[in-house]
C-alpha cells in the first residue's frame, strides 16, 4: 500500500447527484455545466486533479468511492486504485478510481479488484449512457491498474506544465496534430 498514489482530489460533483458540474480553470471556479439530460446520476464524487491536464483539454478526472456524498470544492485525500480508459465525443478522457483515503472502511482496498464488481459495472453503465440524449458517443475501452494509473497521472501533470496556459480549443487542436492516436 505504501507505493499507492495518494492525491488530494477536488469534488465537483457529489455521488448520486444530476448536477454536471465544472471547474473553469480560467476563473477558478465551479460552475453548473448543465443538468444531465437523463435519469442517471453520478455513482461516485466525481472530482479533478488541478495540476493534471488530460488529453480532453480538462483537468484530469477522478471517481472517488466512498459512502458519503461530498459538496463541490471539498478537498478529498484519494488512493488511486485504478482507471477507467474512454473516450468521449472523440477526446481521451480518463478517469482515474480511488477511495478516499481517511476513512477506515476502504484501508484495505489497495486494488479495482478489492471494490465491488457490480459498483465498477455500474460507473462504467453510467459513462456509457450518460450523454445518449445529447447524441453524444461515449466508449468505455476497459479498466486498468494502479500502476497504468500513476503513468497516466504523470503524464497528465507533465501536460498541464507545458500546456496548460493555453485554451482548451487551442490545445485540443495542437493535441489532435501532434497525438491523433488520443483522438478517435
Amino acid at each position: 500500500m505504501n507505493n499507492q498514489l495518494l492525491l488530494d482530489v477536488t469534488i465537483e460533483i457529489p455521488k448520486d447527484s444530476k448536477v454536471k458540474y465544472e471547474f473553469d480553470r480560467k476563473t477558478q471556479q465551479i460552475k453548473v455545466d448543465r443538468i444531465l439530460y437523463g435519469a442517471n446520476t453520478y455513482p461516485q464524487n466525481y472530482g479533478f486533479i488541478p495540476e493534471a491536464l488530460d488529453w480532453d483539454g480538462d483537468e484530469l478526472d477522478v471517481l472517488v468511492y466512498a459512502q458519503q456524498s461530498f459538496n463541490p470544492g471539498t478537498i478529498i485525500p484519494t488512493r488511486i486504485l485504478g482507471a477507467m480508459e474512454m473516450i468521449d465525443d472523440g477526446e481521451t478522457d480518463t478517469k482515474l478510481i480511488g477511495v478516499i483515503a481517511v476513512d477506515p472502511r476502504f484501508s484495505g482496498k489497495t486494488s479495482l479488484k478489492d471494490l465491488p464488481e457490480h459498483s465498477l459495472k455500474e460507473i462504467k453503465n453510467f459513462f456509457e449512457t450518460y450523454k445518449l440524449l445529447q447524441n453524444k458517443k461515449v466508449m468505455v475501452k476497459g479498466f486498468k491498474d494502479a500502476n497504468w494509473a500513476t503513468k497516466e497521472y504523470k503524464e497528465c501533470v507533465n501536460m498541464m506544465k507545458k500546456y496548460g496556459k493555453l485554451p482548451k480549443d487551442t490545445f485540443v487542436k495542437k493535441m489532435k496534430k501532434e497525438h491523433p492516436e488520443k483522438y478517435k
